[in-house]
């Protein structure tokens, strides 16, 4: 016994016990410590992985906008960000340094103010957490509604005046019968008075020559002389010789019979709006490839061989309608869109309009009523238009058309006219050489014409022409308020089709 109480009160080897469980504890903190360390560098790595697909996310986003925003695009297009015309949506995907990015949008349609874009952006970047873990995936959303255009700031001063584009005869523009011109005149070539036609507001400029041929021609008077007359190349009244620059006094004193403050030689150019045919063909809402959301009635057709709105083409615009295209009809009709309106009450005899719309072929307003128009909106017709034993105005007074009040920025109706009265019918509805022509009628607004514009007899237009050649008709007179603002889709302005607005809602 004596033996092994000795034994056991024996110290040796108790170093090796210590060092044993010393080296135990510390192998189990030194484990705990790497695995701790592991593990927050993983989540280190995955939060900055999470960022990475938040950003890429987020750059899907702008690229979408980007694309809404570019001036060429419509943001009104529904299928310009994936979607189909089945309802499927295909998903634009790009591939960055840090990953991918996928993305696609829904455009949410309304008739009655914005329509709203739905977009869908997901970013992914490789998870560092392990060759087989799932990519590390975010997924943003956002609402961006988008505001239709209907006016614009007046980007071309040539829709101040009449406007005659023709130039190479001795008469590029003749003033005949008992015309009196009350509003600005821009001829490009040579104008020609004769009857007892007169012009009695400025400005009067003409970058060819005058010729007046009767007694009863004037520019200006002693009494209320023009604020400016700028002609070339001079004028000519009856017999006299002709004065370059034209000289201010009586005709029959051997003067031109021209009063103006201001005269001279040296017009001012101001080229003529150009017409961009295809963007609108492409873009007008409601249009060929922008069809009524809602409509009531049997509203005018725009086209009728113009393909599928997911792939539009320039080339379907060829003046195909072959039957013209009655705007104020016995019957109402609507026909609204997510960009404009072309709306008939035939009870009211109101025409509504807003936007830009297009009409590829003919059109006619030939009711026998005094019409009113409401809104802002520029209308393109590939064929001819015709006004006959009608009117068209912004505001009636005393059962006729009247320019009190009249405020273009608020109330403007533009026609845009491309046919020709010697195509055919239904183009034929006008007189050979004619784009438009008005019968026995009365419109207010602007006429654009790749040919030319006749005012025929008894006719009376108010507001801004833009003809090849412009015929002011007989005993009539014409005048309009200055224009500053003007409806989208007016030639001459940059094509404006909707805004989008900034992105709101942000979810993800």
């Amino acid at each position: 016994m004596s033996f092994l109480r000795r034994l056991l009160r024996r110290q040796d080897g108790i170093t090796l016990v210590m060092a044993v469980g010393i080296l135990g504890v510390l192998t189990v903190s030194g484990t705990t410590l790497i695995y701790y360390s592991s593990t927050n560098a993983r989540s280190v790595s995955y939060s900055a992985s999470n960022a990475s697909a938040y950003d890429l996310a987020e750059s899907g986003i702008n690229e979408m906008m980007a694309v809404l925003s570019k001036p060429d695009n419509n943001a009104l297009n529904k299928y310009i960000l994936g979607e189909q015309t089945n309802g499927t949506v295909t998903h634009t995907t790009h591939t960055y340094d840090g990953g991918t990015v996928e993305w696609y949008g829904t455009l949410t349609q309304s008739i009655t103010g914005s329509s709203t874009w739905n977009l869908t952006s997901i970013g992914k970047v490789k998870n560092p957490t392990g060759k087989t873990a799932s990519d590390v995936t975010r997924t943003l959303t956002a609402k961006v509604p988008v505001v239709p255009t209907y006016t614009q700031p007046l980007n071309n001063p040539s829709w101040n005046f009449i406007y005659s584009r023709a130039t190479g005869s001795a008469c590029d523009m003749t003033i005949a019968n008992s015309v009196m011109v009350n509003s600005p005149l821009y001829v490009a070539g040579n104008l020609c008075l004769t009857n007892t036609a007169g012009i009695t507001k400025g400005p009067l400029v003409v970058q060819g020559s005058m010729t007046m041929s009767q007694s009863a021609n004037f520019a200006g008077t002693s009494g209320t002389p023009l604020n400016q007359l700028h002609v070339k190349n001079g004028c000519k009244w009856k017999n006299n010789a002709q004065h370059n620059p034209c000289q201010q006094g009586a005709g029959a004193s051997g003067f031109d019979n021209v009063y103006a403050t201001v005269l001279d030689n040296t017009p001012a150019s101001s080229a003529a709006p150009a017409v961009d045919w295809d963007a609108w063909y492409l873009n007008s809402n409601p249009g060929p490839y922008y069809p009524c959301l809602t409509q009531s009635g049997t509203p005018p057709i725009f086209d009728n061989d113009q393909g599928a709105a997911t792939a539009p083409s320039a080339t379907k615009r060829n003046n195909s309608i072959p039957a013209v295209q009655d705007l104020t009809p016995s019957t109402s009709y609507s026909c609204k869109g997510s960009g404009g309106e072309l709306s008939w009450n035939a009870t009211t005899k109101v025409l509504t309009a807003n936007g830009t719309i297009f009409i590829d072929g003919s059109a006619q307003i030939q009711n026998g009523a005094v019409n009113t128009f409401t809104g802002s909106a520029t209308i393109y017709v590939s064929g001819t238009l015709l006004i006959k034993n009608s009117s068209m105005c912004q505001a009636v007074s005393g059962g006729t058309c009247t320019v009190n009040g009249w405020d273009p920025a608020q109330r403007m109706l533009c026609f845009v006219v491309g046919g020709n009265g010697s195509g055919g019918s239904p183009q034929s509805q006008v007189s050979s050489g004619d784009s438009v022509q008005l019968v026995s009628a009365y419109a207010q607004g602007a006429l654009y014409a790749t040919n030319a514009i006749d005012l025929g007899t008894t006719s009376q237009f108010d507001g801004p022409l833009d003809g090849s050649t412009v015929s002011l008709g007989q005993s009539t007179s014409s005048s309009f308020p200055g224009l500053s603002f003007v409806p989208a889709g007016m030639p001459g302005n940059p094509e404006v089709y909707a805004q989008p607005q900034a992105p709101q809602l942000y979810a993800g």
